[in-house]
């Protein structure tokens, strides 16, 4: 059985995210993709296989559709699913994706996780949120083989990220504002608070940092 799709996007940018998902998710016998540029952009697409495949397929290519389409900037909201940002990151190592959101709210951004949904002002783009876990699974892959509690780990990817520092180097200033600590006499690094108190006190020193560059 071989069926076409039609889809419409606004831009490039959303018709070529749009295209690399449909490849890294329809894995048809044969799939042919090919758009036309003029009011807004058209996107083709053709499938060939089983009947029962191709009704699955045809409902995966509405959800990612769909997924587009909420990106879109309505009231200076924009909506992203978080497949999306992992479909497209290239990701070193598996993080946490709320670990982004954390980074963001201390940023100033206002920023929430629904679900699977992440609701974001200030014009965050797609591409900022797959940079953003692109840099933070760097960090988390660099810390593989470190004795750091799982907590511990978010706040310190956290402050080299919205620091640029290296993991290291982040460290030694976290134990020296004791948002870090040993646990007991191993070298085991924990946080020295509870996670939601360590965030409050990671903003203070970022913006006394900001303050005395």
């Amino acid at each position: 059985m071989r069926r076409e799709f039609v889809f419409t996007f606004n831009n490039m940018d959303e018709a070529l995210t749009f295209v690399g998902l449909v490849t890294r998710r329809i894995k048809s016998k044969e799939l042919l993709i090919r758009y036309d540029v003029g009011n807004g952009v058209r996107v083709y697409v053709a499938l060939q296989d089983e009947p029962h495949e191709i009704e699955l397929y045809s409902m995966e290519l509405r959800r990612i559709y769909s997924d587009i389409k909420m990106m879109r900037d309505k009231h200076g909201v924009r909506v992203y699913d978080i497949s999306l940002i992992l479909n497209k990151a290239k990701l070193e190592a598996a993080i946490p994706i709320d670990i982004v959101i954390d980074a963001l709210q201390l940023m100033g951004i206002d920023v929430e996780l629904n679900g699977s949904k992440i609701r974001v002002k200030n014009g965050v783009k797609l591409e900022d949120l797959v940079n953003m876990a692109e840099e933070v699974s760097k960090l988390y892959s660099e810390m593989a083989d470190m004795s750091i509690s799982a907590q511990a780990k978010r706040i310190i990817a956290i402050y080299s990220l919205l620091t640029k520092k290296g993991i290291r180097d982040g460290i030694e200033d976290l134990l020296e504002h004791r948002i870090l600590a040993k646990y007991g006499d191993t070298e085991l690094l924990v946080l020295s608070m509870d996670y939601d108190h360590a965030l409050l006190r990671l903003q203070e020193l970022i913006e006394k940092r900001e303050k005395h560059k």
